[in-house]
């Protein structure tokens, strides 16, 4: 059954009717008495990261999709306070799941859509057995020290990227559009927190990197969303959230984003508790 990307739809399916619901702390206290909150886990880089870090908020560049505005609230793990000052960083696929950077790529199979047979064919439906590694299947060029494999940037595009700085509520808001999918990924965004960076020229240059993290969406809002005529594939059977190995085997449970309405705006949101004294496992290596 053909499902319609509705506002009745979407509270049904996504809220139980509820329009809007505010952000979660999970809060534990310390010895002390002082209040801390549970350490987000972290997920994969990907092979599709670019140091390009433009300031902006408004990621979309025309690209035709779900109109999403994307809420993130940042707080210290360590005393469960908003944490300012940080520079937060997205990215992710368009509707037919291409990341710019890498749009000649295919997003429906390894390497320029060459099937596991060799040919330039589709790939089978789905995850293959054992599920897929990281990030799309990519024109790779090694990573160090046992790290996936990274992908080698075919083009200066920047849709569908960009980073914000948090405020003195530890907030940040983006306008993008509700990702697409590709071979062995379910719908996701991508993202990555600085500290102790600056503005340069429009862009975020320095710092170091304390979280590496994946943005998940409720299993009924991507369904719903990819109805849409902009997310329309053939040929590529979408990967759903309980198959997505990243979100499988890296706690990707903790990551689901709040959907909600704001007037006629789907909005998803999502609290990160980060160690600003950390340094991410993924800028390790």
């Amino acid at each position: 059954m053909k499902i319609t990307w509705n506002r009745r739809h979407f509270l049904q399916m996504c809220l139980g009717g509820i329009a809007a619901l505010p952000f979660f702390r999970i809060a534990r206290a310390l010895p002390d008495g002082r209040p801390a909150c549970r350490l987000s886990a972290e997920q994969t880089e990907g092979p599709y990261y670019l140091d390009r870090a433009l300031m902006r908020q408004d990621i979309t560049e025309g690209k035709p999709g779900l109109p999403l505005a994307l809420r993130l609230e940042v707080l210290d793990s360590r005393t469960c306070r908003p944490l300012s000052d940080t520079a937060l960083e997205i990215w992710h696929c368009d509707a037919q799941g291409l990341y710019s950077g890498f749009t000649r790529m295919s997003p429906g199979g390894p390497s320029m859509g060459l099937s596991p047979g060799g040919a330039h064919g589709t790939p089978p439906p789905g995850p293959p057995p054992g599920g897929m590694p990281p990030g799309p299947p990519p024109g790779l060029a090694g990573g160090p020290h046992g790290a996936p494999p990274k992908s080698v940037p075919t083009d200066e595009l920047t849709f569908l990227r960009g980073v914000q700085i948090t405020d003195a509520r530890g907030m940040v808001a983006f306008h993008t559009i509700f990702p697409g999918y590709y071979a062995g990924r379910c719908n996701h965004i991508h993202l990555k927190l600085h500290t102790g960076g600056q503005m340069q020229d429009g862009h975020y240059r320095g710092g170091k990197v304390v979280h590496t993290g994946q943005l998940f969406f409720p299993e009924a809002a991507s369904l719903a969303a990819m109805s849409g005529e902009a997310y329309r594939r053939h040929g590529l059977e979408r990967t759903t959230l309980t198959q997505d190995n990243v979100y499988a085997s890296q706690h990707g449970s903790g990551s689901i984003a709040t959907m909600s309405l704001d007037g006629s705006m789907h909005v998803a949101t999502l609290t990160l508790a980060v160690d600003p004294t950390a340094t991410s496992r993924e800028s390790i290596g």
